[in-house]
């Protein structure tokens, strides 16, 4: 039962690293598999999250919470920056409306 887990656990693994482009080592552990794996994943949400904050152009009222990026939660009633692609598909969502930037 653990070698049918562990082979499905390494399936499942190759997987998500195809999706991440990632070359594998073939010696690599199930162990070691899941570290890269997450290390890719964490390097990925990162760029994303870097992508996403270097291209906000558009400032935007949040009508709802919103989560322009993981783990950034901003509340109702604040105005923030997004890209501006974001903001045309929360506009048609109804989660903000166009905003101005905050006076400091």
């Amino acid at each position: 039962m653990a070698d049918e887990n562990n082979l499905e656990a390494r399936k499942v693994l190759l997987g998500q690293a195809k999706a991440l482009g990632m070359e594998v080592d073939g010696r690599w552990s199930v162990d070691t598999l899941a570290e890269k794996v997450q290390e890719a994943q964490e390097s990925k949400r990162d760029a994303d999250i870097a992508a996403i904050k270097a291209a906000s152009d558009t400032w935007v009222y949040l009508l709802r919470d919103a989560f322009p990026v993981e783990d950034e939660k901003h509340l109702a009633g604040e105005t923030i920056k997004v890209p501006a692609d974001m903001a045309d598909r929360w506009y048609e969502a109804s989660v903000a409306r166009p905003g101005k930037e905050p006076a400091e």
